[in-house]
């Protein structure tokens, strides 16, 4: 199995006058087609530079029906950037696509077919975390991005989902016997970025709970 715990990274936390803004125009789009037959419970889209998968993308309540279409926001450092690519069906079979090259001013599209789910999907320990928005306004944005990257990633909420305050979102992640950390950012209705790190201790228990609150706000140096 490729990917099963974290290494540790620190973002590190500033303080000014100013907030920082997100820009919406550094992401690219990338769509997933489910054409299976049957149900993906699980996809990961996990930065190439990355050792591990980190969160499945789809949502710890959600699945994509057989013939529906999901889309997705990818924030990466790069004018091109390699992921990879794993799903997983209701019947335990997965799908894997190694080094998939997204590039600036292309969207970027991913067929699902029972061609290539044919592969016994690997036994995850599973964790699920569910991010609680306490900042006042509605969050466009989720990014959870494995520590030893240096790509954001996939963005959790879909291209067509946003968290209202005081609502939730909840992801799993594949978690080892050892404690992970994950970089967290959100990014508001106004374009202000929240960012922490988040540790998970998969000995102390499986389901774990964070809220984005003001004072996680990034400010400019």
């Amino acid at each position: 199995m490729r990917r099963v715990i974290l290494a540790a990274a620190v973002f590190a936390a500033v303080s000014a006058a100013s907030v920082f803004a997100f820009n919406p125009d550094e992401l690219n789009k990338i769509t997933f087609q489910n054409t299976t037959g049957g149900k993906i419970e699980m996809i990961f889209l996990s930065p190439g530079d990355s050792k591990f998968w980190g969160p499945d993308i789809i949502g710890a309540d959600y699945f994509l029906k057989n013939g529906a279409t999901i889309e997705y926001f990818v924030h990466y450092p790069d004018k091109t950037f390699k992921f990879d690519i794993m799903a997983t069906d209701e019947n335990g079979n997965k799908f894997e696509v190694r080094d998939f090259e997204m590039t600036d001013g292309t969207e970027a599209s991913v067929k699902l077919t029972p061609k290539s789910l044919n592969a016994t999907a690997p036994d995850f320990t599973l964790a699920t975390v569910h991010i609680e928005n306490s900042t006042g306004f509605e969050l466009q944005y989720l990014f959870v991005s494995p520590g030893d990257s240096d790509a954001w990633g996939v963005d959790l909420l879909d291209a067509e989902t946003t968290v209202a305050d005081g609502d939730s979102h909840s992801f799993v992640l594949a978690v080892g016997k050892d404690k992970v950390k994950y970089n967290l950012m959100a990014v508001d209705e106004n374009d202000d970025e929240y960012q922490f790190n988040m540790t998970i201790d998969p000995k102390a228990k499986k389901e774990f709970t964070w809220a984005i609150e003001p004072g996680d706000i990034k400010k400019k140096k």
